[in-house]
């Protein structure tokens, strides 16, 4: 019986002793990490990572407690586990040709059991879960636009509606299209709207307010002044955008602008969780003033374009941060401006 009672008591003394070991000498943080390959440029994607919102789903029952840190090449963002865990995923993003090598890094924090802490060395809660976190990133990244907004200059400003005399109509996203288009727009509108008593009193402008089927589809006319017609057989009238705008003053060809403006653009904003990269559906509402002539070869090469702000741009400012305005492109010579246009006026 003594035997026994001492052999009880040497197993007990060695399950204290490898439990006191565990405690002290094993990990404190269960981690694993997955390394992906991003088509996506990395100053985009560090972008895109560094500014996730609080409340995010990095997996299932893993979330984003707090605001992420950046700092160098490295994204650290506190999470919180469905059973009450804290921990952080941590994502370190570096350049690869013309994409990104992005490194996921789960971590758990681990408690005063030692068998947690032993089970930590094979990944312990998060083995599981890093495999299934790394192709939501991969998945989320990969929508991103294939464009950098690194030189990028923009600034924000408040406009007023004005009284818009507008044709509907839709073209293809290529350049003869688009400039067929508003060619067409400088000749046939004016007389339309002096038929209706409507005086032009800005520079063309077109809204682009929704893609549909692969076209874009424009409301291109001027802002005017005189009385609203009761009826129009041809044309409307409503209000030019108003509210709070992103502005960039683009000198180039209509061939370039998509490559200069809308890329770089759409990356910053789809970077700030401002916008749904996998859907042209959430693209913000955009509009273009031409203030030269633009029905020219290669379209206007002097113009403001704006991006209608939605909801708060703090994360974009952060990530890019605005420049002062930039003066209203000059005129072109009046010899070039359809007839009873009136010179040219920041809208």
């Amino acid at each position: 019986m003594g035997s026994m009672v001492r052999t009880i008591l040497i197993i007990v003394a060695v399950v204290l002793v490898v439990a006191g070991a565990g405690y002290v000498f094993g990990p404190k943080v269960a981690a694993r990490t997955h390394t992906l390959e991003i088509e996506r440029p990395a100053p985009t994607v560090l972008a895109r990572l560094s500014s996730t919102p609080v409340g995010a789903t990095v997996v299932e029952g893993v979330t984003i407690a707090e605001a992420a840190t950046l700092e160098g090449d490295t994204v650290t963002a506190p999470v919180t586990f469905a059973d009450g865990a804290t921990g952080r995923v941590v994502y370190t993003v570096t350049p690869q040709g013309e994409g990104s090598r992005v490194q996921v890094k789960l971590e758990q924090d681990l408690g005063a059991n030692p068998l947690d802490r032993i089970q930590a060395i094979t990944g312990g809660d998060v083995g599981p879960l890093i495999a299934t976190a790394a192709t939501a990133v991969e998945t989320d990244l990969n929508a991103l636009p294939n464009a950098t907004f690194e030189g990028l200059q923009y600034s924000v400003a408040q406009v007023e509606g004005r009284p818009f005399f507008y044709v509907e109509n839709c073209s293809g996203s290529d350049t003869e299209s688009i400039t067929s288009i508003i060619a067409q727009a400088v000749v046939a509108i004016p007389p339309v709207m002096r038929a209706s008593n409507l005086t032009v009193n800005g520079d063309l402008t077109a809204v682009e307010p929704r893609v549909v089927s692969g076209q874009y589809c424009y409301q291109v006319g001027y802002p005017y002044t005189g009385r609203q017609p009761r009826a129009l057989l041809i044309g409307k009238t409503g209000q030019t955008p108003a509210g709070t705008v992103l502005r960039v003053v683009y000198t180039g060809e209509e061939a370039n602008v998509v490559r200069d403006v809308y890329n770089p653009m759409d990356a910053l904003l789809a970077a700030a969780h401002l916008d749904n990269p996998a859907t042209p559906d959430d693209d913000w509402v955009t509009y273009e003033v031409y203030h030269d002539d633009a029905a020219q070869a290669g379209g206007s090469r002097n113009r403001e374009i704006f991006y209608v702000v939605q909801g708060d741009i703090a994360a974009l400012t952060r990530i890019a941060a605005p420049t002062e305005a930039a003066a209203v492109p000059a005129a072109a010579p009046a010899a070039a401006a359809p007839a009873a246009v009136a010179p040219a006026t920041t809208p």
